[in-house]
């Protein structure tokens, strides 16, 4: 849990040293500007960079959220809500570029709404785990 607690930190200050924390920022990074002497992204670039991110962030989710089945801390469908919302949010956030780059600033804010909605979650989950293997060493 905390290597992923870790992932997650690195996850947010990469996110805003890279892109910013704004959706124009955002929009910028992928769509580029001429003035600022910022390339704009390609499609070949953006497959490369999301399909291993949707690979391991999907894997991470699946292995996480099986913990969590096994838990009794919150309802069924909070769990479902819960993996729901994950695979969602992270999907959102990885595919989101595709759309900035043939000039749909909308993207940016799904991107960013998207990220941070992810990142909640995630440490939700985690949060959840760890209240549980508390629990656990309590009995």
């Amino acid at each position: 849990m905390g290597l992923i607690g870790l992932q997650l930190g690195t996850g947010i200050w990469l996110f805003i040293l890279k892109y910013g924390l704004t959706p124009s920022e955002v929009f910028t990074y992928f769509s580029g500007n001429v003035e600022l002497f910022i390339m704009k992204k390609s499609f070949e670039g953006l497959i490369e960079t999301a399909v291993p991110h949707f690979m391991a962030i999907s894997l991470i989710i699946f292995v996480y959220a099986h913990f969590l089945l096994f838990t009794k801390i919150i309802s069924p469908s909070q769990k479902q809500f819960l993996i729901f919302g994950l695979f969602l949010t992270a999907s959102i956030d990885i595919f989101s570029p595709f759309g900035m780059i043939y000039g749909f600033e909308f993207f940016a804010w799904l991107k960013v709404i998207a990220f941070w909605s992810f990142e909640m979650l995630m440490g939700l989950l985690l949060y959840i785990l760890f209240l549980v293997s508390l629990r656990a060493k309590k009995a």
